[in-house]
């Protein structure tokens, strides 16, 4: 039996008792970022399909009446489509009644929104 212990012994004692502490703050980051990543490519997810969606009601429009929706609104209510408007933004600007509008949509969450409050 030793009564003393040398300096070393008493390091790695330590050390010994802080892994898996350690191993528990790493699996967490990972699970972090993993949910992070996922998040991301959610909202992008989204945001094409919303404006798929925009796009092809626009082309049933003309396809059906001869001219494109006159606004967003019109839009939104003949073909029952809904979104998150605290996660979107769309842009709809009509071009006249028989060329494609321009529609955008904008995600607020992220990066994209802390740009957009320093730009205004």
């Amino acid at each position: 039996m030793k009564l003393f212990k040398s300096r070393k012994e008493n390091f790695l004692k330590n050390i010994m008792l802080l892994f898996p502490l350690f191993l528990l703050l790493c699996v967490g980051l990972v699970f972090f970022i993993a949910i992070g990543r996922t998040s991301d490519a959610t909202i992008q997810k989204e945001q094409s399909t919303l404006l798929q969606t925009l796009e092809n009601g626009a082309v049933r429009t003309y396809a059906l009446k001869g001219q494109y929706p006159e606004s967003l609104d019109e839009l939104l209510s003949d073909y029952h489509i809904t979104y998150d408007s605290s996660r979107f933004v769309i842009e709809y600007v009509p071009n006249g009644s028989n060329l494609l509008p321009s529609i955008s949509v904008i995600p607020l969450t992220g990066t994209n929104s802390e740009r957009r409050n320093t730009a205004s």
